[in-house]
């Protein structure tokens, strides 16, 4: 091993020359001693080197040395401690070049919603998230986080050495807009329920989701449309009301056939048939302990849960309340009819389960909620909550569809039809044609109903 000494290369310099002058006079040429060498350091020079322990400048360093080994060290901010062993062949000048590597703590970059592009310092892209412990070099940075119709965000950081960093961003989405006409115009507009202070035409501009968009003008049954609405959207809607008046609070189901039970599914469902049904009126959501409250004064409730369904109530005083309301209990084909609409859907919003459109699945610590508030859950027809939530008293008797032959003792007027399941059942409870019975008199905390009144005298 040689070592680098800017004395010794002095002194062998000399005597090259006096050996050139003696072998000169001799005619005879002998090769150089020393070798020219050029350090680098990637990815960027301007790491000061070190050829055994003495310094020899900034990369690109050019230096003299003796053919053999030599331990050349480089060291830079930012950087860690870089050292090789290179060997120097006699003759032509040689290049080397050593890789440094910087100085690194580690990033976990999380979004919602997931996919958004991280861009380190306005031009490094990293990746889509999640992005997992990327190695980021030591100093100040800023990283901008992008998702497409969302609002971007970015941070500045001070990442140092071999630390461990989370950030997690939840984007926000750009609002939607919504151009709302109505026939006739000058209609009252609610979106989800809220009457708003616009009349059509009118605009608005939302947050992305699902909604309820209805318009009322006197003398009209009010018309409305579920829609979804995405980030950044541009959407016209338009809903034409027909001639007519609707009680406050209830929804029309207009007269005609639909697809009633199922076939393989609970025994008590069959069979499928073609049902025809008179039009009738039915409340939009179940019962509130609100409106219970206002024609049957003993009714005590949670503070705060005006809006949530009445329950644990019985047939008997369902009917009670339905009375004094100038209403009555829906029958089974008419409950069935709101819910499942002329399609026979499997569930209220269609034949695909689907998490989140209701309140149900939860027999453990489960409890009612606000009525209306799964908007993605509603019926063809405009109701809410017709999967969840509460069970719902029927006018009916529990008895056999024309056509199912199956005897049981359960049959008969013995016990009272409810429908739709609650917050404790399950995805099959909570089916549109599920039937569920009990006596007149029982009570649990997940029963409740809504009220119907017939369109026609």
């Amino acid at each position: 091993m040689h070592r680098f000494d800017v004395r010794r290369l002095f002194l062998a310099s000399a005597a090259i020359a006096v050996m050139a002058a003696i072998t000169g006079c001799g005619g005879n040429e002998q090769a150089p001693t020393t070798v020219t060498v050029t350090i680098n350091s990637e990815p960027e020079q301007g790491a000061e080197v070190l050829v055994a322990g003495i310094q020899a400048g900034l990369t690109p360093a050019t230096i003299e040395l003796e053919p053999g080994y030599a331990d050349v060290l480089l060291k830079m901010d930012g950087y860690k401690l870089t050292s090789d062993r290179i060997e120097v062949v006699a003759g032509a000048p040689m290049d080397f070049t050593l890789a440094m590597r910087p100085l690194v703590g580690y990033i976990t970059f999380e979004s919602l919603p997931v996919g958004a592009k991280i861009t380190l310092n306005g031009t490094q892209e990293l990746g889509v998230t999640p992005l997992y412990k990327v190695e980021v070099p030591v100093g100040a940075h800023a990283y901008e986080v992008t998702y497409e119709n969302h609002h971007p965000e970015s941070k500045s950081i001070e990442v140092q050495e071999d630390f461990r960093y989370r950030y997690n961003h939840e984007l926000r989405a750009m609002k939607a807009t919504l151009s709302l006409t109505s026939r006739p115009s000058g209609a009252t507009v609610y979106i989800n329920g809220t009457q708003q202070a616009e009349t059509t035409p009118a605009k608005f501009d939302l947050a992305p989701g699902v909604f309820v968009i209805s318009v009322y003008a006197t003398g009209h049954v009010q018309a409305e449309e579920k829609i979804t609405l995405a980030p950044n959207e541009n959407r016209d809607l338009s809903l034409t009301m027909k001639e007519g008046d609707v009680p406050p609070g209830m929804v029309l189901v207009p007269a005609g056939e639909f697809m009633m039970g199922a076939d393989g599914r609970a025994p008590d469902e069959a069979p499928m048939r073609k049902v025809p049904v008179e039009a009738f009126y039915i409340d939009k959501t179940e019962v509130t302990n609100a409106q219970y409250k206002a024609l049957i004064p003993e009714h005590t409730f949670p503070k705060g849960q005006e809006e949530f369904p009445v329950s644990n109530v019985s047939w008997n005083e369902a009917v009670k309340f339905a009375s004094l309301a100038g209403k009555r209990l829906p029958t089974e084909i008419e409950w069935e009819k709101a819910a499942r609409g002329t399609e026979g859907f499997e569930y209220p919003w269609g034949n695909e389960f689907s998490d989140g459109f209701a309140n149900m699945g939860d027999p453990n610590t489960g409890a009612t909620e606000a009525v209306g508030k799964y908007i993605a859950g509603m019926s063809p027809f405009g109701c809410m909550d017709m999967a969840g939530n509460v069970y719902e008293w029927t006018q009916n008797w529990y008895e056999a569809y024309p056509g199912n032959t199956q005897v049981t003792k359960e049959y008969g007027q013995i016990y009272r039809s409810l429908r739709g399941g609650s917050y404790a059942s399950d995805r099959f409870d909570v089916r549109s044609a599920r039937r569920r019975f009990d006596k007149m008199d029982a009570k649990r905390p997940d029963y409740g109903f809504r009220c119907v009144i017939s369109a026609t005298p």
